[in-house]
This record gives structure tokens, C-alpha cells and sequence, in this order.
């Protein structure tokens, strides 16, 4: 049983490893990560922006991990062009966007007030 455990979690970092590898989108949102902690680190976030912005970033980097998904999938199922096909991969990466959205709604919310009380 414990080797099973250990097999799914080499898989499940097989699979992150794979998305970075793969997935330029994916790179650039682990680039706004990095940027994003830099930034709560220096502006002081509190604990529970801290959740936010983890929960957050988690949220933005598992949709790109589940539109990847589908997309290799949809792939697999239909290699040639079928409308539906790119209407399955245009919904995922809106919801990615949509996603994205939401967290420079919550990165404006959480470090506008801060930026704006170090420059006045």
C-alpha cells in the first residue's frame, strides 16, 4: 500500500514536471509566482493574505495544469481539426484567463493599498 502512495506521488510530480517542461503559460505564471512573493515578502503581507495569495496561486496553477490536461487529451481523441475539439480547448483557456483574472483582482486588492501608502 505505502508503495502505491509513493508511485502516485512520483506521478503527480511527473505530471507538474511535465506541465513546466511543456507549457510556456505555465512558466510565465511560475515567473508571477516568484514575482508575487518577492513582492509579499517585502510589502509584509499578513497571514491571511499570505492564505489568499497561496490559494490563489494554487487555483491559477492547477487550472493551467487541468487546461493542459485536456488539451493533451483532446488531442489523443481527435488529432485532426474537429470544431468541437477547439471548442473544448478554447473553454479551458478561458477558464484559465478567467482564473488569472481573479488573481490580479486579488494581488491588486492585497498590494495596491500598500504600494499606494509607500508612495504618498
Amino acid at each position: 500500500m505505502l508503495q502505491k502512495r509513493i508511485a502516485s506521488f512520483r506521478y503527480a510530480f511527473k505530471g507538474i514536471a511535465l506541465l513546466i517542461k511543456t507549457q510556456a503559460n505555465a512558466r510565465f505564471h511560475l515567473l508571477a509566482t516568484a514575482l508575487v512573493i518577492v513582492a509579499a515578502w517585502y510589502l509584509e503581507v499578513s497571514a491571511l493574505e499570505w492564505a489568499m495569495l497561496a490559494l490563489t496561486i494554487g487555483s491559477v496553477l492547477a487550472a493551467e495544469g487541468f487546461n493542459t490536461a485536456l488539451e493533451f487529451l483532446t488531442d489523443l481523441v481527435s488529432p485532426d481539426y474537429h470544431e468541437l475539439a477547439g471548442k473544448t480547448k478554447d473553454v479551458a483557456a478561458g477558464a484559465v484567463l478567467i482564473t488569472a483574472f481573479a488573481a490580479v483582482a486579488v494581488a491588486v486588492f492585497i498590494f495596491g493599498p500598500k504600494i499606494v501608502a509607500l508612495i504618498l
